[in-house]
Order: structure tokens, then C-alpha cells, then sequence
């Protein structure tokens, strides 16, 4: 059976099937033998997408120092931003010890509190960078 339904945030119609709440019913947790169901999205598929994409930045780079080294590098990440970034030699390197950011769960504390902790503590990687030769200065190339 399809249900008609109309986006939260551009007022489009957009059709939830049963095969995707069959998809929702699947992915729902269990905690302590109780099943806690997905509910039925209220934006349509692409003010999702734009949701999920919405923290990256693919075409704007920055200079900015490593805030390991100190080095001057570009990155994608203005220097205004509060997070630690590390060249892309850093971040793969052995210099760094991944034990220095991590944190203890507090279930007295709220999930996402704590995982926005992290997030900030984490060091991001200055650029998106695989298997590039000679072209340090490019993003998800």
C-alpha cells in the first residue's frame, strides 16, 4: 500500500511504499528485547540527501596551519572552524595516538552530547585524498 505524504520542509508530495517501511522495520533497534521502530520520514528523498550532505564542503579550500605540526596547508576546513586538522601525512602517519581523543561513554549523559564531543575532539583529515600523485592541492579528486 503507497501513502501519500507531503514534505516537512518544501511541501512536495512524496510516496512512502511498503517495501520502504518494511526496509524501516528492519533497520529498527532493539534495546533490552524491546524494538524501538523507525518512523515514517517526513521530508521527501531529496531534502534528505540534502540533509546528509549538508555538512560537507567538496569545492571551497582554505589555508591553514596543522594543528599537529604547524605546518601551512590547504584544507577544507576554514581556520575559524573549532576543530583539530591534520595534513593528510599526519593523519596517516605514527606520529598521532588515537587514545588522546577518546572518551569514556556516560550513560548518564545524552548519545549525541557525547558523540558531538567527539566529533570536535577527532582530528579531521585536511583534505579528501586517495591514491593522488602530485596533486596536494585537490579535494575528493
Amino acid at each position: 500500500m503507497l501513502q501519500n505524504k507531503t514534505c516537512a520542509h518544501c511541501q512536495i508530495t512524496f510516496t512512502i511504499a511498503d517495501e520502504d517501511r518494511a526496509f524501516y522495520d528492519k533497520i529498527s533497534p532493539t534495546f533490552d528485547g524491546k524494538k524501538f521502530i523507525v518512523p515514517d520520514p517526513t521530508f521527501c528523498p531529496d531534502c534528505r540527501h540534502q540533509r546528509r550532505l549538508s555538512f560537507r564542503n567538496e569545492r571551497k579550500l582554505y589555508h591553514r596551519n596543522s594543528d599537529m605540526s604547524g605546518e601551512k596547508m590547504i584544507s577544507m576546513y576554514s581556520p575559524d572552524k573549532p576543530v583539530k586538522v591534520y595534513s593528510v601525512k599526519e593523519r596517516f602517519g605514527d606520529k598521532r595516538d588515537a587514545m588522546e581523543y577518546g572518551i569514556a561513554y556516560d550513560p548518564s549523559q545524552s548519545f549525541f552530547q557525547q558523540f558531538g564531543q567527539l566529533l570536535q575532539a577527532v582530528p579531521k583529515i585536511t583534505l579528501i585524498q586517495v591514491g593522488s600523485e602530485n596533486s596536494e592541492y585537490t579535494n575528493h579528486g
